[in-house]
């Protein structure tokens, strides 16, 4: 038997045996397309339900059209910004939010808008800071788009200056216009991106605590932005530090841990040249590992916190994170190391961060001993202890576990 040809666009083989001419259809395994919306409902975890099942939207951040096809290999599901392309989405499987347009055509693609980017953007510094849009033309403008679309959420993102750690607005300023600002969208992320966007890679642990800090302001559902390259406007692009994928990945742990339940990617770049996106291949690579990752995982993800009373440490109190769920007769543990290392909190603009790694203990109330802890997609299991198990982590590393509730 000789295969002569391998036809890319029916994906058959053309076999020549014997004289004979044999057309052998190879299946293929493509990522699934995303169904026309019915409907789309918030559930009591703040997790979106398209069509009556669970939806974990993973978003790219304006891009073209022509893009979608290859973000959508890349576990991409979900295209935001003003320029969101619905018909380009619909064609590629995925959903869209674009900017609120009161003559858009229907055609099922369409999970939500997007309201106007970074409304908070202030204007000079401390007492003096102005935001771009006061909380009064936000709310104006969110009651006048659910007027004319009533079953049509409202995507929102604020600046990392709603934030403790971040903000330039006095407190009391803060505190003052940010419940305003969330009160109409019906979903609220933010942009923090503390490599990309400063330098600091000792400010890495600020997107899972901006995730935090907004599940407090809003009972809403929370998204997060994640930085995936370098190539900032803002720095000159010798001093820029390298945004890693252990970075990214990290970074969106963070946030799903603390409770977001969308995230979406930054991927443009400006320096050296403009690139609408810039992610190294080794950092798409992560990106479709971990965006398939989540979107399989996302039924556990999003469902209800565990009863059980668990707890985690890891090493000689270095700082971790875990998020405990129950789903289909099994109890899910996501857990991340976050420490950043010894000095991490003196450190400076482009310096290095020193992340530490070190075994981690979980005491889960009822755990018998003997029981078997799967660690999901890494192919070995834990044997527990009596009301424990441990457990090694690399600096920055998360771990999945899975184990029967009982």
């Amino acid at each position: 038997m000789k295969v002569n040809h391998l036809l890319k666009r029916n994906l058959s083989l053309i076999v020549v045996m014997s004289g004979m001419i044999l057309f052998l259809c190879i299946p293929v395994i493509a990522q699934t397309s995303l169904e026309p919306i019915q409907k789309v409902e918030i559930g009591k975890n703040h997790e979106f339900i398209v069509n009556g099942k669970p939806f974990f939207p993973i978003m790219s951040w304006a891009q073209s059209g022509k893009n979608y096809a290859m973000l959508r290999d890349l576990g991409i599901n979900t295209h935001c910004g003003g320029n969101a392309d619905p018909a380009a989405a619909k064609e590629s499987g995925c959903y869209s939010i674009p900017d609120f347009r009161p003559d858009q055509e229907e055609n099922g693609f369409i999970f939500a808008w997007i309201f106007d980017d970074e409304p908070d953007m202030p204007r000079g510094k401390g007492a003096e800071a102005i935001p771009k849009k006061d909380p009064e033309q936000v709310s104006a403008r969110c009651l006048e788009i659910k007027a004319t679309t009533p079953d049509r959420l409202i995507f929102m993102t604020l600046t990392g200056h709603f934030s403790r750690e971040q903000s330039t607005y006095l407190p009391e300023v803060r505190a003052k216009i940010y419940p305003e600002y969330v009160k109409h969208p019906d979903v609220v992320g933010f942009d923090i991106y503390p490599i990309y966007g400063s330098g600091y890679a000792a400010h890495l642990n600020w997107v899972g605590s901006g995730v935090a800090q907004l599940k407090e302001l809003t009972n809403k559902p929370a998204y997060a932005w994640i930085e995936s390259n370098k190539g900032s406007r803002w720095m000159s692009y010798e001093k820029q530090p390298d945004v890693l994928p252990i970075h990214t990945r990290n970074e969106v742990w963070q946030a799903i841990i603390n409770g977001a339940t969308a995230y979406g990617y930054f991927t443009h770049a400006w320096r050296p040249d403009f690139k609408e996106f810039a992610p190294t291949p080794e950092m798409q690579a992560e990106m479709k590992r971990l965006n398939n990752q989540v979107t399989r995982l996302a039924p556990a993800i999003l469902a209800n916190p565990t009863g059980k009373k668990i707890t985690m440490t890891l090493g000689d109190e270095l700082y971790c994170q875990f998020k405990a769920t129950e789903h289909d007769g099994y109890v899910y543990i996501f857990a991340l190391n976050s420490d950043l290392g010894p000095g991490a909190d003196k450190a400076k603009q482009f310096d290095s961060i020193s992340p530490r790694g070190g075994q981690a203990t979980f005491v889960v109330p009822g755990l018998k001993k003997r029981t078997k802890i799967e660690v999901v997609d890494e192919q070995r299991t834990i044997i527990a202890g009596k009301g424990k198990f441990t457990d090694e982590f690399a600096p920055l590393a998360e771990h999945i576990y899975r184990f029967i509730k009982r």
